[in-house]
């Protein structure tokens, strides 16, 4: 799946022609005239002034609103098109399918760094002509989605970002590429960096991006729960040295009747079951706000809260789960909080921890495939945040009475254990 012064300026010039006449009754009468025509030529051009500057306000933001509009910064309404450029490239007609509403915080913060996705659109396209049919599998209907993008760098130093945004669809592996079609100038670049992909210190550029889809494509994504997948990797070098691990994902709501389906369902973890769209769930138990908390040496883990939820796995992701055979699937998401006040930065991906249910009558291990892969590393004086995953045959989770989790031990680069293997050890609520 392969997956936007005029300086108007008007010179009144008026001419007052007075007579003056003999008398001195006729010329104190005409000074009084003067004085009359004078008051009225200032009131005149004072009044005249304001006007043309009314004139001139309207103009610049209409002007204004136009460059903006040009520029993809404008939000539209539902009925409205959001890029005309679809219809002028393409010579096929347009019509909406979705429009999203405006500011939808869909933001990913790399530390300083932010890309925000505000808006979007989704059109179908039908007749179009036989020179863009290259972009639809040579077809000449299909579908478009444009999405209007904010690209904020608050550093005091300039970050090079070559990544940007993904839709995703049966799984992480099947996915379109956000890219430049139908949006000429419109697309956001730097406009104080000539580099490609580097953005300057305190720079914010906002702009259009667009997805083409097949039929085919578009009716897979209907079928699934897609995202919008906003990439990491920005850095502040030119090699990508250190560059900001991880992405945010947010859901790509296609229709009002699927918006109410998602607005409706649990707030479950975001494990990579849910981000990757690798099963669907159905919430059996969860418990937040435990905060409970044990020391590993200088380490504080807290337990935040747990949900077990029956998996059903997605179309296309059904292998994955091939060795849970036919007896359904439960998946238990236990959510931690790592308070590293020790001298060392420890690595949260290589860490790996145990259920043991029933006083050890039986143990299993947690499934890094299914964990977040999103932040690796917990620096010394940081706090970070982990999910770990544990997943059982249902007819084997039903005759569970009591999980603990051990959680530990932490893991160097070198693969040896630290704080002399000491691990910690929580009850799990399960009903």
């Amino acid at each position: 799946m392969k997956m936007v012064n005029r300086i108007w300026a008007v010179a009144l010039f008026v001419l007052v022609i007075l007579a003056a006449c003999g008398s001195n009754e006729d010329t104190s009468t005409s000074g009084n005239s003067d004085e009359k025509a004078e008051e009225d030529t200032t009131s005149e051009s004072v009044s005249t002034e304001e006007e043309n500057s009314e004139k001139e306000d309207k103009e610049t933001e209409e002007e204004s609103a136009d460059s903006d509009s040009d520029n993809g910064e404008t939000a539209v309404s539902s009925g409205e098109i959001m890029n005309p450029n679809i219809a002028e490239e393409s010579q096929g007609d347009v019509k909406e399918i979705y429009t999203s509403e405006n500011n939808l915080e869909y933001v990913h913060d790399m530390e300083g760094f932010t890309v925000s996705i505000n808006q979007y659109q989704i059109v179908k396209v039908t007749d179009m002509s036989e020179d863009m049919s290259i972009q639809f599998d040579d077809q000449t209907d299909g579908y478009v989605v444009t999405a209007q993008v904010t690209i904020e760098n608050t550093r005091d130093e300039p970050v090079y970002y070559p990544s940007f945004i993904r839709i995703q669809g049966v799984n992480e592996s099947d996915f379109l590429s956000s890219e430049r079609t139908f949006v000429r100038d419109q697309y956001p670049v730097s406009k104080d960096e000539e580099e490609p992909s580097k953005y300057g210190a305190d720079e914010k550029v906002t702009g259009l991006v667009t997805f083409t889809l097949t039929n085919d494509q578009y009716d897979v994504m209907t079928r699934v729960k897609p995202k919008f997948v906003i990439e990491g990797g920005a850095a502040d070098n030119e090699e990508f040295k250190d560059s900001f691990k991880g992405t945010a994902t947010y859901d790509l709501i296609y229709g009002e009747e699927q918006k109410a389906e998602v607005e409706s369902s649990a707030d479950f973890y975001q494990d990579r079951l849910t981000t990757g769209n690798m099963a669907n769930k159905e919430m059996i138990f969860e418990k937040s706000g435990i905060y409970e908390t044990k020391q590993i040496e200088d380490v504080g883990i807290t337990l935040n809260g747990v949900q077990y939820a029956e998996l059903e796995p997605t179309e296309g992701n059904e292998s994955l789960f091939s060795n849970f055979g036919d007896a359904g699937i439960v998946a238990l998401t236990v959510k931690l909080t790592i308070d590293n006040q020790s001298d060392k930065e420890l690595n949260t991906f290589l860490l790996s921890s145990f259920i043991r249910v029933d006083d050890n009558r039986g143990s299993v291990i947690s499934q890094g495939m299914v964990e977040p892969n999103d932040s690796q590393t917990v620096e010394a004086g940081a706090t970070g945040e982990k999910y770990h995953v544990f997943l059982f045959r249902k007819d084997d989770f039903e005759t569970i009475e009591t999980f603990d989790l051990e959680f530990g031990p932490f893991t160097g680069d070198d693969g040896k254990e630290l704080f002399k293997g000491k691990t910690a050890l929580f009850s799990l609520p399960s009903q």
